[in-house]
């Protein structure tokens, strides 16, 4: 089965109910929703059109073509008094003109649920299955040094388990909690490269939260990530990582908000020949709304990653920002750009990764948004054989925007 994994999307609903048609549009209201006995039913549909002039992200063996993709599915869902579950399934299809081996169909199917067991015990889980792929030269975004350039790409699956234990009511002054996810991958073909990426990933974070004034908290966390490699020769790079946070968050009004976790972060591998780090780490994040239908969000990080299977560690410093305006309640714009500097500390190589771009949507009705969408990518290494420039223009249809905004599926709206 073969899809594309990118997140470039369109949606598409058109239903017949003269209910829906006669609404007028509010693009904060919630999504179409079918009842279904105790049940209520969201359905999702997206496709899009884009023209991608450097598919497999690669200067040397650039090739261009129009790709054309749709996600389809839906979530089921079931609340009881505070109590919700749900049930998703997705597709997503891909078909490159110019590259037929890169036509795929995944598949995703996953539950969520959130319970109150009282007012201050509160658990959240996701859990997801996904049979899917990663896009032929892909390296950045899948934690490898080089990139991959097979007969076919790298298909693979992977089962997950995503929570959070509260404890506490909502409007304490004090809250506990305890975060994990477990991720285990294993790929389905091209074994002789990826048999030892093989993998289970472990995250486990406890933190406390506490508000000292109406608008400010501040927070305490560890963060323990474990990887498990499944094969012999991979294991000598299994390897922890911990991060030792302390933050917070102040409201200073409705407009703006600013959070911070700043701390200390060690990491090693299971094998002493391997040098592992010790360094500073942070997450910081913003939101000014000037005008009430403008907001600006910025974001600035600092982490290290083991790239996957060797012994190298690459640390990145990313910044974010993003500009949104709701022009009118069907009219709304997005720019957005990201910088990341990595240093892989094994191979002493630099990699300098930027992206930017615009989109503008139009919501036509409650269940139906249509927008363009515009990204540029490109990568400055001192490994020059790796750099490339990408540009992408799409054009999008969204079926019932907001659940494809809410629904847990690992191919985020375009909308």
């Amino acid at each position: 089965m073969r899809i594309n994994h990118r997140k470039f999307a369109w949606g598409l609903l058109v239903f017949c109910s003269p209910i829906w048609a006669e609404e007028v549009l509010d693009a904060s209201k919630d999504p179409v929703i079918i009842p279904a006995g105790p049940f209520e039913f969201a359905p999702i549909f997206e496709a899009a059109e884009s023209y991608n002039d450097n598919i497999f992200q690669k200067n040397s063996l650039k090739r261009d073509s129009l790709l054309t993709q749709f996600h389809a599915g839906g979530e089921l869902a079931l609340e009881r008094q505070l109590n919700r579950y749900a049930l998703t399934y997705t597709l997503q299809s891909s078909q490159y003109h110019n590259s037929p081996d890169d036509d795929y169909i995944d598949h995703f199917v996953g539950g969520t649920s959130h319970i109150e067991f009282t007012r201050r015990n509160r658990l959240d889980v996701n859990l997801g299955y996904l049979d899917s792929h990663y896009q032929r030269g892909v390296f950045l975004g899948r934690d490898l040094l080089f990139p991959t350039q097979r007969a076919e790409p790298d298909q693979f699956h992977l089962h997950s388990v995503q929570g959070a234990y509260r404890y506490g009511r909502a409007e304490a002054k004090g809250n506990l909690e305890l975060a994990f996810n477990v991720r285990d991958t294993t790929f389905q073909n091209n074994r002789e490269f990826t048999a030892r990426q093989d993998r289970t990933d472990f995250v486990m974070t406890p933190g406390f939260y506490f508000r000292i004034a109406p608008k400010t908290t501040l927070l305490t966390q560890v963060e323990n990530q474990f990887v498990k490699y499944r094969q012999a020769e991979a294991s000598a790079f299994d390897y922890t990582k911990q991060r030792f946070f302390f933050g917070g968050t102040w409201r200073y009004s409705a407009k703006t908000e600013v959070g911070a976790r700043i701390g200390y972060l060690h990491q090693e591998f299971d094998d002493p020949k391997s040098k592992g780090v010790d360094d500073v780490t942070w997450d910081l994040h913003a939101s000014w709304a000037p005008l009430s239908y403008s907001q600006l969000n910025l974001s600035i990080a600092r982490d290290v990653t083991a790239t996957l299977g060797n012994s190298n560690v690459r640390a990145s410093d990313r910044y974010s920002l993003g500009w949104e305006h709701d022009w009118t309640p069907r009219v709304t714009s997005k720019l957005f750009g990201a910088l990341e500097n990595a240093e892989n500390l094994g191979i002493n190589r630099q990699d300098d990764y930027t992206s930017f771009g615009v989109d503008l949507s139009y919501g036509v009705r409650r269940w139906l948004g249509i927008g363009i969408n515009y990204a540029y990518r490109s990568l400055k290494s001192d490994n020059q054989t790796l750099d490339f420039n990408q540009n992408v223009l799409m054009l999008y249809i969204t079926g019932n925007p907001r659940i494809s905004d809410e629904a847990k599926t690992p191919w985020a709206s375009w909308y």
